[in-house]
This record gives C-alpha cells, sequence and structure tokens, in this order.
C-alpha cells in the first residue's frame, strides 16, 4: 500500500511553488502579453505559410459583420451560423483593424481566468461559514449563555471574508491552469469567439454559487446562463444540474426529485424566470429583425447538422458515407441516446450539490463534446473552462496520472491530426486513417472521464482549516 505522500506529491508541488514574488495582477499581465504576442504572430504566419493560424469562422463571422454595418443581415454570409451578437461584436474588424475581434476574445479569455479565481473564493468562503455555522450551531445548544450566542455571531459575520492563505493561493493555481494553457490561448487568438459564452456560463455559475443567497443573485444567474444558451446551445445541458443545485434540502429519493421539478422553491422560480426571459428576449428580438432565416441558421441548423469533412467526432465517416442517403430515426436515437443518459447521470451523482456543481457541468460538457455528431478544436474549450475549478479535489490523484491525462489527450490529438493534414492540405485518401484516429480519440477521452471521475474527492469540498 502506497503512504499518502506519494499520492498527493502532484499537489505538494504545486503548494511548495512560491508565488510571493509574483502577484495574481502580474500572471494577468503577463498571460495578456503572450496572447497579444500570439495575435501579431498569427499575421505573420498567415502571410507566410498555406496553414492560415486565423481561424476560418473569423473571417466568416467579420463578412457578418459587414453585412451588418450595410444594414443588412449577417445572415447574407454564407455558412454563418451564429448569434448576430457575435457580428455586432467584431464590427470594430472593419472600421479600427481587422484583428479588433481576436483582441476582444483574447480579452474574454484573460476574464475566465479571473472567473474561475472569484469562484473559488467564493466556494471556499461558503464552506467555511457552513462549518463555522454548525460549529455554533452545536456549542449554542450546550451554551444558553445570551451574551456569549451573540458575541460568537458577531465573530462568525466579522471573519466570513477571511480564509487561510493556502486557499487563495490554490484559486489562484487553479486560474494558472486556464491563463496558460497552450491550447486555450492559441484557440481565443485565432479569432474563435467560444470564449464569450464559456465566460457567459462561468458568471453565471458565480452568481449562482455567491453566499448571500438573495432571490436577485440567482435570477442574475438565469440571465446570463439564458445569454449563454443563446450564444451557444450546449449549456442547455447545465439547466437540470443550476436547477438542482439551488434546493435547500438534499435529494435522497425519486419523491425528493418528483417534488423538486413539481414544487419549485423561490430561488428555482428566480433561475428560471431569468433563463427564460434573457433567452426569449434576444431571441425574440433577433427573430424580429432577421426572422425565420435567424432562427434556423443560428438555431435549428445546429440540432441537425452534419459534417461530412473531417473532424474528431467518431461518427464523421459514418456521416460521410451516409451523405447521400437519408440516416434512420433510430440511427439518429441510438448517436444520441448514450450522451442523454451519461449527462443525466453526473447531474444526479454530481449536479445536486453547490459544492460539487462545477465538477458536474465539466463532466457534462466533456461527454457533450466526445459524443458529439461534429468535434473541432474551439470545443474543447467548452470543458476546459471548466476543469480549474476541480483542480482541487484532484489533490490525490498521484504525479504518474497527472502526467499521464493531459499526455495522452494531446498524443491522441496528434494522431488525428497528421492524416488530417495530409487529407486537406495534401489531398491523400486518408479517411479511414482520420476515422480511426477518432475512435482512439474517442476511447483515450472516456478513460479521462473514468480516471477523473475515480480520483474526483467530493470530500475536499468540506475541509477548511
Amino acid at each position: 500500500m502506497k503512504p499518502v505522500k506519494k499520492n498527493i506529491i502532484s499537489f505538494q508541488i504545486l503548494e511548495s511553488i512560491n508565488y510571493s514574488k509574483m502577484s495574481f495582477k502580474k500572471h494577468l499581465i503577463i498571460s495578456i502579453i503572450i496572447r497579444i504576442f500570439l495575435v501579431y504572430y498569427g499575421e505573420v504566419q498567415d502571410s507566410l505559410s498555406e496553414i492560415q493560424y486565423t481561424d476560418v469562422d473569423y473571417r466568416v463571422v467579420t463578412d457578418g459583420a459587414s453585412h451588418v454595418l450595410s444594414l443588412n443581415s449577417p445572415f447574407k454570409r454564407h455558412t454563418y451560423r451564429y448569434t448576430p451578437l457575435l457580428a455586432y461584436l467584431v464590427i470594430p474588424n472593419l472600421l479600427i483593424h481587422h484583428s479588433f475581434g481576436k483582441f476582444v476574445f483574447s480579452l474574454f479569455d484573460v476574464f475566465i481566468g479571473v472567473l474561475i479565481k472569484w469562484i473559488l473564493l467564493n466556494c471556499y468562503r461558503g464552506n467555511k461559514i457552513s462549518i463555522e455555522k454548525k460549529l455554533l450551531k452545536l456549542e449554542t445548544l450546550n451554551n444558553r449563555n445570551k451574551y456569549l450566542i451573540k458575541r460568537k455571531n458577531e465573530i462568525l459575520n466579522s471573519s466570513n471574508e477571511t480564509l487561510p492563505p493556502k486557499y487563495i493561493r490554490m484559486a489562484e493555481i487553479s486560474s494558472y491552469f486556464w491563463l496558460y494553457n497552450p491550447l486555450t490561448m492559441v484557440i481565443a487568438t485565432r479569432g474563435n469567439g467560444d470564449c464569450v459564452s464559456c465566460s457567459l456560463v462561468l458568471v453565471s455559475l458565480y452568481f449562482l454559487l455567491k453566499n448571500e443567497q438573495s432571490i436577485l443573485q440567482y435570477f442574475m444567474a438565469g440571465i446570463f446562463l439564458g445569454i449563454s444558451i443563446h450564444f451557444r446551445l450546449y449549456p442547455i445541458g447545465f439547466c437540470l444540474a443550476f436547477y438542482l443545485a439551488t434546493l435547500d434540502k438534499p435529494l435522497l429519493t425519486i419523491t425528493d426529485y418528483i417534488q423538486a421539478v413539481l414544487m419549485p422553491n423561490a430561488k428555482q422560480l428566480s433561475l428560471v424566470i431569468g433563463t427564460i426571459a434573457s433567452l426569449a428576449i434576444t431571441t425574440g428580438l433577433f427573430y424580429y429583425l432577421y426572422g425565420y432565416q435567424y432562427l434556423y441558421e443560428s438555431v435549428l441548423f445546429h440540432l441537425v447538422r452534419k459534417d461530412t469533412r473531417h473532424n474528431f467526432s467518431l461518427y464523421f465517416y459514418l456521416q460521410y458515407l451516409s451523405s447521400n442517403f437519408d440516416v434512420s430515426q433510430l440511427e439518429k436515437i441510438l448517436t444520441f441516446l448514450p450522451q442523454l443518459v451519461l449527462i443525466m447521470m453526473l447531474t444526479l451523482r454530481y449536479g445536486k450539490h453547490r459544492q460539487t456543481l462545477g465538477f458536474a457541468l465539466f463532466a457534462i460538457a466533456f461527454v457533450m463534446v466526445t459524443y458529439n455528431p461534429v468535434v473541432t478544436s474551439q470545443y474543447f474549450v467548452w470543458f476546459l473552462s471548466l476543469l480549474p475549478l476541480s483542480v482541487k479535489n484532484f489533490r490525490n490523484i498521484g504525479l504518474r496520472k497527472a502526467v499521464f491525462i493531459p499526455v495522452m489527450w494531446f498524443i491522441s490529438q496528434g494522431g488525428w491530426l497528421l492524416p488530417a493534414y495530409l487529407l486537406e492540405f495534401k489531398g491523400w485518401n486518408t479517411f479511414e486513417f482520420v476515422w480511426i484516429q477518432s475512435i482512439v480519440f474517442f476511447f483515450s477521452n472516456l478513460l479521462i472521464l473514468q480516471m477523473l471521475v475515480c480520483n474526483y474527492d467530493m470530500a475536499y469540498n468540506y475541509k477548511i482549516d
């Protein structure tokens, strides 16, 4: 049996790093400078190499912005299938600088790192307050001295905002996992706007987990959740977890779950109203401006989308071979059912507790990307932006697994990229090799998720010393 020290060596290495010489603000400045460098590097690569650094979607969105600037619909640009808000956001590309949108997306990218720190500090404070209140309640039962009770309440209220330095340091370390992630930096600086939807999801989570426990904060959480769904459809998978996490009581039986759905409390109603209101307003506004074309291109298309070109998805080769005929309803159900079952299981296991909600959202997003009929590299930010929220809970994962997981993930991607490059840029017929590597990547993701679930320490959420 291995000693405990060996099992937590990776976490101890992180904790032993001395960050006192460099503040969190300095790390933010460095991460911004790196992203600015990558934006300008991308311009050089675009001018010299056949492999373009700038994302194709960035050019599509910019073209959509040019139509908006001409007081037309952005959907006049072929393959524009995003919210019109994205086109509005990059209008300065045409007025100021063609890379303006990349800088905007990079700022959202850095803002995600800030949100990760805020959310974790909120969680630590919430756990501290919860534990101290329980201890105070026990002491109060054994001591009826009213003056002592009043004094203890004053001490408790004055210490709610204080945290041991190691927890502040751990929140910052978790943020660095995002700020210095080369994959997410490249995706944002290439001009991909998924960091906007990711930041909206995290803002919603921030309001949901705030310690004030007011009705307004749940309404604001719903507002941002609805806007994030408007930007990208994938946050729909988080709705049930958000809903269950606002309960005031544990869910132990099927009856508890039924009551939670059919008899919502005030917090849940505020969350639902906020979500529906923001989603309905944004959808209704753009439907009024651009009609059914907006509804189909921005929403409905993504529900029936088929990508016959190569992508990371396990199902891409099936779509390629069946591009000339309709797929049966049974085949569609079998494609979607495993994803739905896993999302429900993860939601009911981790989504019903505020303390484990972050991991629930990460696992749900990971499953949605892994099982999606279309998978591209920008989809990875959906779950990578949520993973740092649970870094603290993997303290027992061990150094070997901590190294093995990212190495395996990147190698399985690299194995796919080689035949994909030969197919797209050299014209070689490597469809079968791309498909084989898609299978390898799929099972690598399943293994990674299994390892993370098995090594997730739920009890650590309740440890504040």
